[in-house]
Order: structure tokens, then sequence, then C-alpha cells
């Protein structure tokens, strides 16, 4: 089986800093001028909580503006073996018309099982990704891609007018175990047939509590990042019982925020989240949280945007 190089090269790099250049040049020019337009993230503590391969790039960029950053993963993300069923869609691979990526996880994983045993991609095929994100990924490795650009969900997928009228096509769904089946559905509703290949799993992180509770004494969040329903699930898992393990007094300490306002709740939920997209904004008021912010998606210009938005609206309020 040929082995596939590593996905990420050097002219993707120059893509991202000439797009991260332009966006920050326009933001920087929306700025206060009491901000400082080199470190405009000064004093910021953010937390990053995508799996740690992904966040790497981001939290260079954001170290660059001052930010103060912890990263965080809140999903430990584990290749699953290629099972027989895997295995011969993988072969049949050719016989697809459509071939969805649901995830940036999805797309690094499955792209690199796919040419080990398909070196030369079938060019019949017509690519989807979930967003952006995922879309990035699937062009470094030479490939076109359809995809939403407002919003990153199926939901938003389903919307792409080359999805219409898809009776009778042939769909291959490339995720992780388990998932929201709305995707497939939509599809099967409009006459196309589905199959998966399941190539990873999601596992809730290792992290003991003392390290938790240290990360918010120590590491005390103006933001918390979150691009996917399963991490903020893990959030909640992790850091309940960080306090339920202390009294009211240390709980206090712990999440009181960084400027001293009054009367702050005393709750894990009180965290500032930032989220990548209404749907996880309502999951995080159903599982009780109360400060959350609506990005403009879950790329990494639209996570330093909001930041750098945050930032200057603090400002202008003062």
């Amino acid at each position: 089986m040929k082995s596939w190089p590593k996905i990420c090269c050097g002219k993707e790099l120059q893509v991202f800093w000439k797009h991260f250049n332009g966006a920050l040049k326009t933001i920087l020019m929306k700025t206060p001028k009491n901000l400082n337009s080199k470190l405009v993230l000064a004093h910021k503590t953010i937390w990053l909580t995508r799996p740690l391969a992904q966040l790497s790039q981001l939290k260079k960029q954001l170290e660059l503006l001052g930010a103060q950053v912890l990263a965080l993963p809140l999903l430990d993300i584990r290749p699953l073996p290629i099972d027989s069923v895997a295995k011969q869609r993988l072969l049949d691979l050719d016989c697809y018309d459509l071939v969805f990526f649901i995830s940036t996880n999805a797309a690094q994983i499955g792209l690199d099982v796919i040419f080990s045993w398909w070196p030369q991609y079938p060019a019949h095929i017509v690519n989807f990704a979930v967003g952006p994100s995922t879309a990035a990924i699937i062009e470094s490795a030479g490939l076109l891609v359809k995809f939403p650009k407002d919003r990153t969900s199926s939901e938003a997928l389903l919307e792409l007018p080359q999805l219409q009228k898809i009776e009778g096509k042939k769909v291959l769904i490339v995720r992780g175990a388990g998932g929201r089946e709305i995707l497939a559905e939509g599809l099967v509703a409009r006459g196309a047939s589905v199959d998966y290949i399941e190539l990873y799993e999601r596992r809730v992180p290792e992290y003991s509590t003392d390290y938790l509770r240290e990360c918010l004494l120590q590491h005390k969040p103006d933001a918390v990042v979150i691009s996917s329903a399963e991490a903020l699930d893990n959030l909640q898992i992790l850091f309940s019982p960080v306090l339920a393990q202390h009294d009211t007094q240390a709980s206090v300490q712990l999440l009181a925020p960084k400027h001293g306002a009054r009367n702050s709740a005393v709750d894990w939920r009180c965290l500032p989240l930032r989220v990548s997209s209404p749907r996880l904004a309502e999951h995080a008021l159903i599982k009780g949280f109360s400060h959350i912010k609506v990005m403009a998606g879950a790329t990494d210009m639209a996570i330093i945007n909001t930041l750098v938005t945050d930032t200057s609206e603090h400002l202008n309020h003062e």
C-alpha cells in the first residue's frame, strides 16, 4: 500500500498567512486607537479545545497577537482499525458518486486511508465538506470540494444547490463512530443511497481533577473556544467534579470573573464560551451555560476575529 505524504504543505501555509494578514489588517482598522495594534489580545487568556493536532497553528497566531493560550483538548481522537465492511467500501470507492467528509478529523484520517488504497483518486467523484476548515484539508490534497461557506453543519450542507436533485446517486459518508444522522436522512429522502465508513472514535480525554483546578486558578479564561457538541459535553463531564470537591468559598475564588465583577454565579457553567454555531449555542443553553457568544464559524480566522472584536468592544465600553 502506498503511503500518503502529510496533507499540510508549504503552499497551504502560504495561503493561510495571506488570508490571515489580510483579515488582521481589516480587524485592526476597526480597532480602537487605545488598543495596541501589534498585541491586540495582550492580557487575554484563551482556552483552545480542539484535538491537539488541530490547534497548533491557531495557538501560534493568537500568541503573536499577545494572548496567553491554554491548549486543553476536549476530544481524544483514536483511529479505528479498518474492518471488513469499511475495507470493501474503500475498494469500491469508484462506485460512489458523492463523498462527504463531515469533520476535519474525517478529512485528515479519511484522505490518508483513501490514498493508501487509491493513489489516484477517482476523478468523477464530487466531494463535499461540512465547512471551510474541512474543505481546506481536502483542497490541500489537490481535490475539488463543495461546502457551505456561511455555516458549518449538516443542515447547511443539505441546502447546497448541488444536493437538491440526487435521486439514484450513491453516497459515501466518511466520519467517526456514531454521530448525527441528519445528513444521511436528508440524502436518503431525496432518493440517494448512503453508506458510511467510520474511521475513528472520540473519547473523553483524561485529566486529573488537580490539573483542571490548576487550569482555573492559574489560567482563568477570558474565552473558551468550542466547536463541537461533544467537546461541550466533555467540558461539563470534566469540570463538574472539580468544584464538587471544594467548598463554596473555594468555588467563588475559582470562577469569579478575572476583572472582579460582582454577583458571579458559583458554577462551572459561567465559563465564557465562544461557540462556532447557533446550534452549539442552543446546546450550551440546554446544558446550563450562561456566558455564550456565537462566532462566525469554526475557522481560525472566524475565531481570531471574534476574540479581537471582544477586546475592542470591551475597550469601547470602558
